[in-house]
């Protein structure tokens, strides 16, 4: 009796690899337009004549531009993720999950810019009503959770802050000043500081909670 393959061992048939390559086209023309003309002014119309594609091919794939925004928000923070959950499990230690974790991610970033910039527009759209910025702020809020757990070992007990607070931090500290720096110093700039950047946050976030942890003492004693 031969035995079924897993769905995921089961080999694309030929149409449905053609279906992967043009989805996958797509995506990629999709993130150069945005990192050209931003995600607020890129229409449809600029991706698939990009793309050499009717605009008939892309709706059988994504119902709408704001839902292509979110498979891209899913796989930019799938990848960052995955390297984050690689420094994290080879850190020598609990006292050094921060400093891997802001390593991962820093590198993350410089490798891949577009994902930088993108994220960057990203973050106005969560700002907004509506189901498709529901969306993007669900996709995200998975991301800081896995995050979250990631790093918990790294929050002793006793502080006067969360691992979601951390993980938060984290998260905006390294996106946002690293979006700051790429667009007014460059790229390469920023690369070749690379290790200053990685520190700087580091410091900036514990600086932070050991303000938090001051804090809550201060409130505490006055009660």
């Amino acid at each position: 009796m031969t035995k079924a393959l897993p769905p995921e061992d089961i080999p694309l048939s030929r149409v449905a690899r053609r279906k992967e390559r043009t989805k996958r086209h797509l995506l990629e023309v999709a993130r150069r337009i945005f990192s050209e003309k931003g995600i607020y002014w890129a229409k449809v119309e600029d991706i698939t004549e990009l793309a050499d594609l009717g605009k008939g091919t892309f709706y059988k794939y994504f119902d709408s531009k704001e839902t292509l925004i979110r498979v891209l928000l899913e796989e930019e923070r799938g990848g960052l993720l995955l390297k984050t959950e690689q420094a994290v499990r080879d850190a020598p230690s609990q006292s050094k999950i921060l400093s891997a974790a802001i390593g991962a991610r820093v590198d993350f970033f410089l490798n891949n810019p577009d994902h930088l910039l993108f994220f960057h527009q990203v973050r106005g759209l969560m700002q907004l009503q509506g189901d498709a910025a529901k969306d993007l702020r669900e996709v995200y809020d998975a991301h800081l959770h896995r995050l979250t757990d990631l790093i918990r070992p790294a929050v002793r007990p006793g502080m006067a802050v969360s691992a979601r607070d951390v993980a938060i931090a984290m998260a905006a500290y390294t996106s946002g000043i690293l979006t700051y720096h790429v667009l007014f110093e460059g790229q390469e700039a920023v690369r070749r500081q690379r290790d200053y950047f990685v520190n700087m946050l580091e410091q900036s976030l514990r600086g932070i909670l050991k303000i938090r942890k001051r804090r809550t003492s201060i409130l505490n004693s006055d009660r």
